[in-house]
């Protein structure tokens, strides 16, 4: 494992045109994707908006972050934080974790993440996510 690990915590939208079963296929996609790279996270699907926070090797992190940016089933997409983040994941048995999840439920409002200090918004993330069923 790399002395230390990237991370990235980003909001996006699905894009228009495309439903919830692309969601399914945007999770298995990262899935895959992620363990060959060696890349751990958890995404959170509101209906409309997608929260996720990613960590691994840096020169990986930069690839995924590129790739992000060029996928066209989301659009805009707001890096909240960015960053090295330690020798420590904090999903480490995570290759993409998954949950549906909603603000009567967690009390996470997805598209103003972004609205929030970096440090608070990861906060609220991971609090958000421990309430969560993940996949």
């Amino acid at each position: 494992m790399p002395s230390s690990l990237r991370s990235l915590l980003y909001t996006s939208k699905l894009a228009a045109g495309y439903g919830p079963t692309e969601v399914g296929r945007i999770v298995k996609q990262a899935r895959e994707m992620n363990a060959i790279h060696g890349i751990t996270g958890v995404l959170v699907f509101d209906g409309d908006w997608f929260a996720q926070y990613v960590e691994g090797a840096p020169e990986a992190m930069a690839v995924l972050e590129a790739h992000l940016r060029a996928d066209p089933r989301h659009s805009d997409l707001t890096v909240i934080d960015a960053g090295i983040s330690g020798p420590r994941r904090r999903f480490p048995n995570w290759v993409m974790g998954y949950a549906h999840s909603d603000m009567d439920s967690t009390g996470l409002d997805i598209a103003a993440l972004s609205q929030t200090d970096a440090y608070e918004a990861l906060e609220r993330f991971a609090d958000a996510v421990k309430t969560l069923d993940i996949l």
